[in-house]
Parts: C-alpha cells; sequence; structure tokens
C-alpha cells in the first residue's frame, strides 16, 4: 500500500518514538550524510501527520533538494520529482521528471513511468496516464507491485468514462 493510503493511525506510536530517539541522536554533531537527510524525510513522513495531505510537503521537498546537491541520483531525483508535485502541482512533477539528470539509469525500472502516469492521472490526461502505467507494466517489477500498477491503470477506465 502506497503511503498516501495508509492509515496513520495506524502506525506503531511506540515505534516511531524509538525510532525518533534514534535519528535524534545520529544527528548530533555537524556531520550532515546522505543517510541522515534520508532519515530526515524519513522522519517528516512519520511525525504527526495523520492523512498523506498533512504531511510537510515543502519541508519534504527542501530536504531532496540538499540530498540531491550531496548524493545526485536519478532516484533521489524520481523521488523528488513527486515532493515537486505534491508543493507545486503534477504540472510541476512532470517538468521534475523530464528533468531528471542520467535518466537512462532509470531505463527498465517501472518507478519512472509509475509516477509519470500519476501524475499524469492527476492532470486529467487518462490516455496518457494509461500508456505509462502500462510501460511500468512491462518492465520487471514484484507481484504486489504489478497489482498495485494494474489497478491505477484499471482506475483509469472509469475516470475516463
Amino acid at each position: 500500500m502506497v503511503l498516501a493510503d495508509q492509515d496513520r493511525g495506524r502506525w506503531d506510536r511506540g515505534l516511531l518514538g524509538l525510532g525518533f530517539a534514534h535519528f535524534e541522536r545520529s544527528a548530533r554533531g555537524d556531520e550532515m550524510t546522505p543517510y541522515h537527510l534520508q532519515a530526515a524525510i524519513a522522519a517528516v513522513h512519520a511525525r504527526g501527520a495523520i492523512t498523506g495531505e498533512e504531511t510537510a510537503w515543502p519541508e519534504i521537498l527542501a530536504l531532496y533538494d540538499r540530498l540531491l546537491a550531496c548524493a545526485p541520483s536519478p532516484v533521489v531525483a524520481l523521488n523528488r520529482a513527486v515532493a515537486v508535485a505534491r508543493v507545486e502541482g503534477p504540472k510541476a512533477g512532470l517538468a521534475a521528471l523530464a528533468a531528471i539528470d542520467r535518466r537512462e539509469e532509470l531505463d527498465g525500472d517501472y518507478l519512472l513511468p509509475a509516477v509519470e502516469g500519476q501524475f499524469l492521472s492527476e492532470l486529467g490526461d487518462y490516455e496518457r496516464a494509461a500508456d505509462a502505467f502500462r510501460a511500468a507494466l512491462a518492465c520487471p517489477c514484484s507481484e504486489p507491485e504489478r497489482r498495485f500498477l494494474r489497478r491505477r491503470l484499471e482506475a483509469l477506465g472509469s475516470s475516463s468514462s
């Protein structure tokens, strides 16, 4: 289940508290590594927000900007594009996807077309979104990921009616 669809009220608050305690201990000092930034992104997702809409997306985007600066990779840029879309809208998310450096490293990975499909769907471009989800299904992925992509594709059928 994607993060946005999870019932965060069911998350184990004790384990979250333990995770935050470990994060705070690891964040002491002057060194800021990519691991610190990744943990900070996870912490922002986990703290306080009961729904995905309540997530502090501008803070997450700022952290992804820092992560991309210190550990650039197409995967970090892809994740950043999701944060861009949550802050500035799906059209800006598509632009961020188009601007990914070393994009060829994502060839054959279902995540790039799946994210593109999500943004296109949010824009109401259901035909292109369906094409993107079909492209994602053509890539190697696990059976649960395949089921997720099929559900997204099936949902577009009812959206375009």
